[in-house]
């Protein structure tokens, strides 16, 4: 079994302390990414992630929000910060998701003009990903 880098081990431990420090926070409005957007996730150069078609919602406030793959593959999006134009949230799995249907850990959301960027940073540091999606709502 591989053991996680340190860099995605430093960034998860990063975000969590950003909020103990400073709390959540919103976007201006020309960054908003509220609403819902769906688009494919490719895997980051040497992850072993398979290619996904994600939704994310993003409610009013930007504080969370809503990820699914699937009818039984889906969950919450908690806001932990935002820094450099990205929104930081961690990925929770809801309860009625199928087990393991889905890598857990923090999708980075960025609006890119009529797009919004996710870097994606799996929680074992083997499953990342990024993709751009389109608004679908």
């Amino acid at each position: 079994m591989r053991r996680p880098r340190l860099w995605v081990l430093t960034a998860i431990f990063t975000v969590g302390a950003t909020l103990a420090v400073t709390g959540s926070i919103e976007a201006a409005p020309a960054t908003s990414i509220v609403g819902t957007w769906s688009g494919r996730l490719t895997p980051s150069p040497g992850s072993h992630a398979s290619r996904q078609r994600l939704t994310v919602a993003v409610n009013p406030g930007e504080r969370s929000g809503t990820w699914r793959l699937g009818p039984r593959c889906g969950g919450t999006l908690h806001l932990k910060d935002i820094s450099d134009g990205y929104h930081h949230y961690y990925r929770v799995a809801g309860a009625g998701a199928r087990a393991g249907c889905a890598p857990l850990g923090v999708d980075c959301l960025q609006r890119d003009g009529t797009e919004v960027e996710d870097v994606f940073i799996s929680t074992s540091g083997t499953a990342n990903s990024t993709g751009k999606f389109r608004r679908v709502g």
